[in-house]
């Protein structure tokens, strides 16, 4: 039987029902010991609910794809060099195995303090479940007392995208020549057997409003975003709880990377 590892994470990447049982029979297939547990760890530990690479496709590249007239999905993919670590002192060595500058602080102004860094293989699949390109992404966790943890996403500009149009940001603000894109999303986690509603087709042709399959039960949450462009690398910020967290928070910690990165 296959590990059932795979299936628990799998489950969380945003996609329809058909697509996702199709790759992840790919995924059992093909996995081999040991490299399910890396994937599975870096996945579940920063963040409970997604997996952090399905979220930046619809952020930062899910219609450059289609654009281009190639169906794709993102996902994690076993790399070597994959790691975890407990300070920014290890960022020439994080640099060294990811191939591209990576900036970051040691707390913002806000009180938020890093707390940890990963380092894990992403790649671009088609429907096939083979490779289209392969990148290591970045997370790095930050913590303030009292509050919900914000994660920092890294990973280069994506060599498919070409001359990308990325999905229309609910707001804009524009910092030292950086554009800083704003998004509160609403992610629904449901059944595989779900079946949508009115409600939720008006909700996601207004846009905004993520539904995923694979949950055991209907889970519903709101995600604070703020994504921008330092040269060849894209930065993401972003919060599970919207309420607490919310835009102007996260545009003015993503205004103390751009600042801190020229």
């Amino acid at each position: 039987m296959p590990d059932s590892r795979i299936r628990d994470a799998y489950d969380r990447v945003t996609l329809d029902p058909e697509s996702s049982s199709r790759i992840l029979s790919a995924l059992e297939a093909a996995a081999s010991p040991g490299e399910e547990t890396a994937n599975v760890k870096k996945i579940r530990k920063p963040l409970s609910v997604f997996v952090v690479a399905a979220i930046l496709a619809v952020l930062m590249v899910g219609t450059a794809y289609a654009a281009f007239g190639v169906p794709a999905y993102t996902g994690s993919h076993y790399m070597h060099g994959e790691g975890e670590y407990r300070s920014l002192a290890a960022l020439d060595k994080v640099e060294k195995t990811v191939g591209y500058p990576v900036t970051a602080v040691e707390r913002f102004t806000n009180g938020y303090a890093f707390e940890m860094l990963s380092v894990g293989g992403e790649a671009v699949y088609d429907e096939e479940y083979n490779v289209l390109e392969e990148y290591y992404g970045v997370m790095i966790q930050y913590c303030r007392d009292g509050a919900p943890d914000v994660m920092l996403c890294l990973s280069p500009v994506p060599a498919l995208s070409g001359d990308r149009e990325l999905p229309e940001a609910a707001e804009t603000q524009t910092v030292r020549d950086v554009t800083i894109r704003l998004n509160r999303d609403h992610y629904k986690l449901v059944p595989p057997d779900y079946e949508k509603t009115p409600e939720d087709e008006a909700n996601i042709a207004a846009g905004h409003y993520m539904l995923s399959y694979g949950s055991d039960q209907i889970e519903e949450y709101d995600y604070a975003f703020a994504g921008f462009t330092l040269g060849s690398v894209e930065y993401v910020l972003m919060c599970q709880d919207a309420d607490r967290v919310g835009l102007s928070e996260l545009a003015a910690m993503a205004a103390e990377l751009i600042a801190a990165g020229e």
